[in-house]
């Protein structure tokens, strides 16, 4: 039985770490493997692998720590390595209008690079393709398989590397388009008449329990949904571009507890902060309505949330520093480029979501728990 090679990760010059691992991984016929040791998580690497040669690999921890990581990584049989074909067809006319376009962004996001699926419709998705552009950038490649008139069935690709293919690349016109109907606010999704919430944006006017569930609902779920994929970038792109831009490893690590800190946060809202608001709320329309909580003292967990905030907005300020506003440097590449517009809408919706509890949420479920300690 032959014995897999073994690479001590330690005793290679950083700069040399990573093109060596890629070297000996590239050496690998189907099938084969080789084992890496490491004194920290060599994770990073996990996702350059992943991003510069796609979902042809494995990764199994052998020994996770605390002292030594040892990782096996095995080149996937000629006969699973195969990204080309498409994963799923998802046909959209089945799904919910108000949930079409987070679906499809749903199953883009879960691509390894390289891989694809196909939409099914029954109109021209093409403020689809807009949307994608706008949020995700030009890491992706739009294909009509049949247009219409009936039926418009697009390949939808996430792209095997940051190096684009002369045939596959985004038309500079689309991108400049995408970005100025984002800019002007212009909504790409499908129309949603059937939403739940009023459609006024007068926020006194709504019910708290209506506030609150819109909140959990759009910037909650936002978090939810972004959370780890941009945590993985952040690592990604230090990993690539940190000897040439080293406040790269700040913006990562700043990254991961500036997210980690937001989830806990929203867990607090949804575990125990919203639902007695909803108590309150139930006891203000019907008096013998039992709660589990002692009236009058809501000041106490909302200081401790709108201080939360505060930490939140201060984590922001520091990575708009040190990224000069979000700004990547010239020539950047799509990676790099594609964090910094990440992070800027992450704190765009942010923003939002805090005005909403700290001027409209907060204070009204104040004056309720007050009027029901007055009772």
């Amino acid at each position: 039985m032959a014995t897999m090679e073994t690479l001590d990760v330690t005793k290679i010059e950083p700069r040399l770490k990573h093109p060596t691992i890629f070297k000996h991984f590239d050496a690998l016929n189907p099938g084969e493997s080789f084992v890496i040791e490491n004194d920290h998580d060599p994770k990073p690497l996990y996702y350059e692998l992943l991003a510069e040669r796609g979902n042809i690999f494995t990764w199994e921890y052998l020994e996770k720590g605390p002292e030594w990581y040892i990782v096996q990584i095995a080149k996937n049989p000629a006969e699973e390595a195969k990204t080309n074909e498409p994963k799923e067809t998802i046909d959209v006319t089945a799904i919910e209008p108000k949930f079409k376009h987070p679906t499809i962004f749903k199953h883009f996001d879960a691509l390894n690079p390289g891989e694809s699926f196909i939409i099914d419709n029954d109109h021209d998705p093409k403020p689809l393709y807009y949307e994608l552009l706008a949020e995700r950038g030009n890491i992706f490649t739009w294909e009509y398989l049949e247009q219409g008139p009936e039926r418009f069935k697009v390949l939808i690709s996430k792209n095997p590397s940051e190096i684009k293919k002369e045939n596959g690349s985004i038309p500079e016109k689309d991108l400049k388009k995408a970005e100025f109907l984002k800019e002007k606010g212009v909504k790409f999704g499908c129309s949603d008449s059937g939403s739940k919430y009023p459609e006024n944006t007068n926020y006194d006017e709504w019910e708290l329990d209506e506030l609150a569930d819109y909140i959990v609902d759009k910037h909650h779920q936002y978090i939810k949904d972004n959370a780890e994929s941009l945590n993985g970038l952040a690592i990604k792109v230090s990993e690539h571009h940190g000897t040439d831009h080293p406040e790269l490893h700040r913006v990562a690590t700043q990254t991961h507890h500036f997210l980690q800190d937001l989830l806990d946060h929203i867990a607090n809202e949804e575990e125990v902060l919203f639902p007695v608001i909803k108590q309150g709320l139930a006891k203000k329309r019907k008096s013998d309505e039992k709660v589990t909580y002692e009236i009058g003292t809501l000041d106490h967990p909302i200081r401790i949330l709108t201080k939360d905030h505060e930490i939140a907005g201060e984590d922001l300020n520091f990575l708009r520093r040190i990224t000069n506003n979000f700004t990547p440097p010239k020539n950047a590449c799509n990676s790099f480029s594609y964090l910094y517009s990440k992070l800027k809408e992450f704190e765009e919706d942010l923003h939002t979501h805090i005005r909403l509890e700290n001027d409209y949420l907060f204070p009204k479920a104040l004056k309720q728990d007050e009027e029901l300690a007055n009772a």
